[in-house]
């Protein structure tokens, strides 16, 4: 057992006064969390507060730090987004919480730190250069004639790129456990089988890879699993419902059965959308479940749609109301399209913000995030008949949504960063991660350290080998980012090559290997009509009102003002339950419990339906064609929900008056 801990009514208290507006309490749901400490999970609705729950917790705990038997508290998140948002809410008051024994990261970083790199260093005596996908398939350098082989393959790059160093030796399909296409003995396999040798001996490692060797690490170490249950009597894992079949395995393994730990999975497994399949809510096999039913982000005339899309059926209580305390009196709308107006879906439903915003039931000064999301968007070879996210908004762009480490040329750089109040910091970032890029095409490394350099570590080498070039390079960057702010991206390109260059030639290199990185030209993925201005890149703007356009994948998490949930066709038609999400999910809003053995397709679209559903405070929009409202929603159960909208055609310019 672990040490036996209270959680006191003025602990709560205390958490109350960092993370809850003055006056504010937690309800008798979060307190009985915050106080329980035993091994369970929490499934807890969108819009819960269970994060902030959690901080509560972590808060209350902090007062009882060190503990008596020199163990430590462990918490996991999915992505680093998630752990700076703790450190960045209760790191001041949690001191001791943010140092050993105790460990804050992502269930990749503990992963790192306490088994691959340890069991990485007992093999290779030394340290990994990086683990980093991106940075790992961009070390693979085939032969020539293997190189031309794979080039000629439709799987090509897959088989370069996708399999990994096994346990035994072998290659396999990323964490799969799939052999090799080709017998051992060939030589395509013998190649790309030293390429991965090669990489894992020179520290080059991919995700898999820290799996695959931490697996290796317990199996000949089994003693570590001890070690690290005495290392951590509370583990608290945030998001379980984003953990691949892989993470999920591995925790179980260390934490699973332990006696001394109290284990708490904490997420909602109706939004498991980051798995291939809807494995979690078949391999998250529950124990002592606690529910938090309650959300502050949504209102009962959501809450009820929202809860009707649940897979793994959970009560979901809409408490959100508007700032005096009154009921939020807004319906959820349908808007309904033809072919010919789909591109018109974005605008009408900005019409509708605007209805409510001059009827003072939503507050732009306050209530101001708006976007619209779809599960799909078009990829190359598509037929036009398959309504994706860009048929609704022409000008979207994956690459614009999310930002990468790497991208084919120097240029693209400049064109990909965020577009909120950090675009300052985002463009320098971006900038640098241009000039690191060209730095490992020269195969340029640390002199002090003999590995590759990040941002921080070019940085610090600058000022302290060559001080008198530091605020040149700091100045050099800050008109690069200034250049890009104001669109003058050509001018940017070339002050980036000149520093890019600067910096080669501080550490004795030149461009030679990297030259056709710099010199490409960047091709955006779709242009913007120059005939529409509101058709901003991922924006839609209308008579003031912003609507932000992207995936449901990159909305996880948010908090919307408005959201609009635009249909998407996604696969093949299974059970004569159609292509598109309002189709597979009709049965479900007016009613109809999912059947057992339900296709996958249908189960994935509900589960994107739930996440997308989930997000606004206020008001909730559904797109849907009028093919399918006319067959499956017309005069149904619970169409009283929805307000039902004809998306009108768009309005031809006036003709110019005759002279």
């Amino acid at each position: 057992m672990p040490q036996e801990i209270e959680i006191t009514d003025d602990q709560v208290k205390l958490a109350e006064k960092y993370l809850l507006p003055q006056g504010k309490s937690f309800d008798d749901e979060r307190v009985a969390f915050m106080k329980d400490l035993s091994t369970h999970d929490l499934h807890a609705v969108p819009g819960s507060g269970k994060t902030t729950a959690l901080l509560a917790k972590l808060i209350a705990l902090e007062q009882h730090l060190p503990f008596a038997d020199r163990s430590g508290v462990l918490v996991i998140s999915h992505t680093n987004a998630a752990v700076d948002e703790i450190r960045r809410n209760i790191g001041h008051v949690c001191p001791r919480l943010f140092a050993y024994p105790n460990f804050i990261g992502t269930i990749q970083g503990f992963v790192d730190a306490f088994l691959a790199v340890p069991y990485y260093k007992s093999v290779y005596h030394r340290r990994p250069v990086r683990i980093d996908d991106e940075i790992y398939d961009e070390n693979h350098f085939p032969d020539y004639k293997l190189s031309a082989y794979l080039n000629n393959r439709g799987d090509g790059k897959k088989l370069l790129y996708k399999y990994r160093l096994g346990k035994d030796g072998k290659l396999t399909l990323q964490l799969e456990n799939k052999p090799f296409v080709f017998p051992e003995t060939s030589g395509t396999y013998q190649k790309i089988l030293s390429i991965k040798q090669e990489l894992r001996e020179s520290g080059f490692l991919c995700f898999d890879d820290a799996y695959i060797l931490a697996q290796e690490y317990l199996e000949k170490f089994p003693g570590i699993i001890n070690i690290l249950r005495k290392r951590f009597s509370y583990v608290f894992v945030d998001e379980m419902q984003d953990m691949d079949r892989h993470q999920y395995d591995l925790l179980e393994t260390l934490f699973g059965d332990a006696a001394e730990v109290a284990y708490q999975r904490i997420g909602d497994k109706n939004q498991a959308i980051f798995n291939a399949e809807s494995e979690m809510l078949d391999i998250w096999k529950e124990r002592n479940v606690k529910e938090l039913n309650g959300s502050h982000r949504l209102h009962s005339a959501t809450a009820c749609i929202v809860e009707s899309l649940a897979l793994s059926p959970i009560a979901v209580v809409g408490n959100k109301t508007n700032t005096d305390g009154s009921a939020i009196d807004i319906r959820p709308v349908m808007l309904v399209y033809e072919n010919d107006t789909v591109s018109e879906v974005i605008s009408c439903f900005a019409d509708e913000i605007k209805r409510l915003v001059d009827e003072g039931k939503i507050n732009l000064a306050s209530d101001n995030v708006h976007k619209a999301v779809a599960w799909t968007a078009a990829k190359p070879g598509d037929s036009a008949n398959m309504i994706k996210l860009n048929h609704y908004h022409g000008s979207f762009s994956k690459d614009h949504a999310k930002l990468k480490i790497n991208y084919p040329c120097l240029e693209a750089y400049l064109h990909y960063h965020q577009q909120d109040a950090s675009k300052l910091a985002s463009i320098r970032k971006s900038a640098l991660n241009g000039i690191l890029r060209i730095l490992r095409l020269e195969e340029v490394v640390n002199p002090g350290t003999g590995r590759s350099f990040t941002k921080r570590s070019l940085v610090d080498w600058i000022k302290e080998q060559h001080s008198g070039f530091y605020r040149d390079f700091k100045l050099q960057l800050y008109q690069i980012t200034a250049l890009n702010i104001e669109q003058k991206k050509s001018e940017a390109l070339k002050s980036l090559i000149k520093l890019a260059t600067e910096v080669l030639s501080k550490l004795g290199k030149t461009i030679k290997k990297s030259k056709t990185f710099i010199d490409e030209k960047h091709v955006p993925v779709v242009t913007t009509s120059e005939e529409d201005p509101e058709q901003k890149s991922n924006c839609f703007v209308k008579n003031g009102i912003q609507i932000d356009v992207a995936t449901v994948h990159a909305v996880k998490g948010q908090t919307h003002t408005s959201t609009l949930y635009m249909e998407s066709f996604y696969q093949i038609n299974v059970g004569g339950k159609g292509q598109y999400e309002s189709s597979r999910v009709a049965d479900q809003l007016q009613g109809t419990p999912l059947a057992a053995g339900a296709h996958e397709f249908i189960r994935q679209s509900l589960k994107m339906t739930y996440v997308g559903f989930s997000r606004a405070t206020h008001l909730l929009g559904f797109a849907i064609h009028k093919s399918h409202f006319d067959a499956l929603y017309n005069g149904k159960p619970n169409m009283d929900r929805w307000k039902v909208i004809i998306v009108p055609k768009p309005k031809k310019p006036a003709l110019a008056a005759a002279k």
